[in-house]
């Protein structure tokens, strides 16, 4: 099984480049985020007539999910389910089989000084009450991926004594994150490449970031342990970010046996 996620910033602008790479890698499951369309703009056919499934929940502008997938799923399901419909665009769930999928696109959180980092924190603390009141522990064959916006370890930002304290990279965000992944989660890529430097994201606001390797890690695969002991290894592919008209960030995928 060859799951993999990608932050499109944009699903409309970015689908020459997800329909190629579907094509080329052949995954499972590509959780999709930032597609910013709302849903009777969403490109549902490009997939479909490629032979693809694909479930989506977005908004103008803004936010937005979705999941492709190779087989049709077996379940399907949006938001945290504890509010009026908020969390839609920024948590999609599917079921193949006995594995289930968690998509998610959290808070970025703006500024440090401002609401949306309050937001943001408290959006991972729900996510937490989320995976505690649909699957009973950590034993359940889990997956979780998407931009989660939290770079978690110094290894993971361009230069983190320059950056710190960041939205994404300061210590509320990182024991916040935390608290989530104690659930039963394991950070797939860290398990393969324990130490190496590699990155996912690179702002358009910084000249020649790509080239300058000016990036970070945070779009993620984590799995639950009966999962994440099935793992054989775990991928940052570059080329998307180096393609014509591309995201700020790049696809990962992970491989299970």
């Amino acid at each position: 099984m060859r799951i993999a996620t990608f932050n499109c910033n944009s699903i409309r602008a970015r689908l020459p480049i997800v329909l190629d790479w579907l094509r080329d890698h052949s995954p499972d499951v590509l959780a999709l985020q930032e597609t910013k369309a709302t849903d009777k703009d969403f490109p549902a056919g490009a997939f479909t007539d490629s032979g693809w499934h694909v479930a989506f929940r977005g908004e103008k502008s803004y936010n937005g999910v979705a999941v492709v997938t190779k087989k049709e799923p077996d379940d399907v399901s949006f938001g945290l389910g504890d509010d009026d419909g908020e969390s839609e665009t920024r948590l999609a769930r599917v079921r193949i089989g006995k594995v289930t999928v968690v998509n998610t696109y959290v808070p970025q959180g703006r500024a440090l000084d401002s609401g949306m980092f309050v937001f943001k924190l408290k959006w991972l603390g729900r996510l937490r009450d989320y995976f505690e009141r649909h699957f009973a522990d950590g034993k359940a064959p889990l997956i979780w991926v998407g931009d989660l916006n939290v770079a978690r370890h110094p290894v993971d930002v361009y230069d983190s004594k320059a950056v710190w304290p960041h939205v994404c990279h300061c210590q509320e965000v990182i024991d916040a994150f935390s608290a989530v992944t104690e659930w039963g989660f394991e950070d797939i890529f860290r398990k393969h490449i324990p130490e190496a430097e590699r990155f996912t994201f690179w702002d358009y606001r910084q000249r020649g970031a790509l080239e300058r390797n000016r990036g970070w890690r945070i779009d993620h695969i984590l799995a639950s342990e009966p999962i994440a002991k099935k793992s054989t290894g775990c991928v940052v592919d570059l080329e998307p970010r180096r393609a014509g008209r591309p995201s700020d960030h790049t696809f990962v995928y992970a491989d299970f046996k």
